[in-house]
């Protein structure tokens, strides 16, 4: 491509190219908002910077992050930046800005291949701590820690935050469209999932991203670091990866790799606590944990090298195995004080009302999900998550698998996963489901509980056969821009065609669960292959099955696109599939085989 063409695509600018008075010498890496090149200035070539250029012509994102880099980010553990500008236009052009050329590697390719002490990892770990601690008492927040926003320079060997491009700081205008920042799913907190989970329904609403979640984030890079793996591992299918993020406890860093020194692996699964109140309050606290090891008589431990290496190559690790069964232990969950204190009994009598209530539920059609709804907490299994990637950048390619019902995963042995709660609760709000075991029955029979459990037998039979009642249609919602490019790369923007709920089988309806859904496309439409995946959600109401798929997964090439692709029905070609007979309020029978639409808004 000539540098004539290269200038209408920010995204792919070519060596030689110009940008202001900054000469393009390779790519560093593109993003769903950016495209960073290593740059040299056209009066002094051969010194290197890195020049960050917008991919919207809405600048809102890139100023925010300039201003954020320039006023409040400053520090010596963080990029620099030198100069800022539009181009190709200096009025009207995109936002760019230049900042220091990191010479290093990311955090993990820096262990695999320097191969450092655990005394380094943990002074590194440390430096990004106190590093956060000073970012956060100025009010601002990475949101977007990974490992490979942590740079170590080759010389020093310290740390370098980059990518502020997902920032944020206190009294700033909120710019997120979705309720959770952009982010990677293995690297969110467990609460931030909780309120996906808790508040899908409500779109409007934006997760009150914190410090604690910053330092999370620090927890799984440091894990990655000296095991070699994620505590959550990113090739899982995202249902289970988020039940197992809210849900189960990793193993202990010193199970996978036994050279892991023992504070340094309980300083990590701090950072690594379910809930924030448990995790150090602030970066000084974290760096304090990381560095006590180093302090006590164990400090030994930590001139050990992270991996072995392998005999007879030189500079080639030994990356220890992930456990076959590494989710055995699930997390504890908080209980109230009344319970710890007295648990409730239940009276002998009880359980015979029980198995009646059970008989005459099960004596009328759809009693049973009267029964469920009555005795168990619905669950919403997953958490979309919020790609910053480029159009057409390669994800991990996870193997592709028909979904019977492409909604719903199983769910591991051990507790429930977190509970939705009312759409009337605050943001702040969580409620946790606590596991209590059954008490022993009270030789005292209680008249007024008997009569209420007969009470509810026949609720439950009155409510079997009641109306579904019907739930407002989801809210209108725009497009976002990089979903509006990729879909006009793709050339299915306003284009409508055919896919299916479960491409394995031959039935004419399925049956679908309100929450996260899959469906695969049938037939080649524009570059989309046939039977690639769309992820989204659904939601069911009592006459319709709607549907919103924001991610689109290419078959075969494991390509990934953001996209705006709604449910619409292949027969009257309108929003929605209609319901056929069976269901209830959170299930519904449709049609195996609907129609599907790009969509440049979301309507009502």
């Amino acid at each position: 491509m000539g540098q004539e063409g290269s200038q209408v695509f920010p995204g792919a600018l070519q060596p030689g190219a110009v940008v202001g008075c900054w000469r393009v010498m390779g790519t560093l890496g593109v993003g769903g908002y950016g495209a960073v090149y290593r740059v040299e200035p056209l009066e002094a070539p051969g010194r290197s910077f890195a020049l960050k250029v917008s991919l919207h012509p809405e600048p809102a994102r890139a100023l925010r992050e300039m201003a954020l880099l320039l006023d409040r980010a400053w520090h010596p553990n963080v990029v620099r930046v030198h100069a800022t500008g539009r181009w190709p236009d200096p009025v009207e052009g995109l936002p760019y800005f230049v900042m220091d050329w990191v010479e290093g590697m990311a955090l993990h390719t820096w262990v695999e291949t320097v191969n450092p002490t655990f005394r380094q990892v943990a002074m590194v770990g440390g430096s990004v701590a106190m590093t956060l601690g000073v970012l956060h008492a100025r009010g601002v927040l990475h949101r977007d820690l990974k490992p490979e926003h942590i740079l170590i320079r080759a010389r020093e060997q310290v740390p370098v935050l980059i990518d502020f491009g997902a920032g944020d700081q206190a009294g700033a205008t909120t710019l997120t469209t979705t309720t959770l920042p952009p982010g990677t799913l293995h690297l969110r907190s467990p609460e931030a999932i909780r309120f996906q989970q808790r508040h899908w329904r409500q779109p409007e609403l934006r997760y009150p991203y914190r410090e604690a979640d910053d330092l999370y984030a620090l927890g799984v890079c440091l894990y990655r670091a000296v095991t070699g793996h994620y505590p959550f591992p990113p090739e899982q299918e995202p249902e289970l990866l988020a039940v197992a993020i809210t849900e189960r406890l990793p193993p202990s860093p010193r199970d996978i790799n036994p050279q892991v020194p023992e504070p340094l692996s309980r300083a990590i699964l701090r950072l690594l606590e379910k809930e924030p109140e448990q995790r150090p309050r602030t970066g000084e606290a974290a760096h304090s944990e990381l560095m006590r090891g180093l302090l006590s008589g164990g400090a030994a431990a930590f001139e050990a090298h992270v991996f072995d290496e392998i005999p007879g190559t030189p500079n080639q690790i030994r990356r220890p195995a992930w456990p076959a069964q590494p989710y055995l232990t699930p997390a504890p969950r908080p209980r109230a004080a009344a319970e710890a204190v007295a648990p409730r009994r239940f009276p002998a009598w009880g359980w015979a009302g029980v198995v009646l209530c059970l008989g005459l539920l099960v004596a009328g059609p759809g009693t049973w999900e009267v029964l469920l709804r009555g005795w168990t907490r619905h669950t919403t299994p997953q958490v979309p998550e919020s790609l910053s990637s480029p159009i057409g950048h390669k994800l991990a390619i996870t193997p592709d698998r028909p979904h019977s019902v492409p909604v719903a995963a199983p769910q591991p042995a051990g507790p429930p996963p977190a509970t939705a709660a009312s759409p009337a609760a605050p943001p702040e709000e969580r409620a946790p489901v606590t596991n209590k075991p059954p008490a022993p029955p009270s030789p005292k029979a209680n008249r007024a509980l008997k009569a209420a459990t007969l009470a509810s037998c026949m609720a439950g039979m009155a409510c079997a056969s009641a109306p579904l009642v019907d739930r407002p249609t989801p809210p209108a919602e725009d497009c976002p821009e990089d979903a509006k490019a990729a879909m006009t790369a793709l050339e299915i923007d306003g284009v409508q065609w055919a896919a299916k709920f479960d491409p394995s089988t031959r039935s004419a309806l399925v049956t679908v669960r309100e929450g996260r859904a899959a469906v695969y496309t049938v037939g080649t439409e524009g570059h989309v292959r046939h039977n690639s995946m769309l992820t989204g959600t659904l939601y069911v109401g009592s006459k319709r099955v709607y549907g919103r798929f924001t991610q689109l997964r290419q078959n075969k090439t494991g390509e990934t696109f953001p996209v705006c692709v709604e449910l619409w029905f292949l027969d009257d070609r309108t929003r929605g599939v209609p319901r056929s007979e069976g269901g209830n309020e959170n299930t519904a029978v449709v049609p195996n085989l609907m129609s599907i639409r790009g969509v440049w808004r979301y309507d009502e």
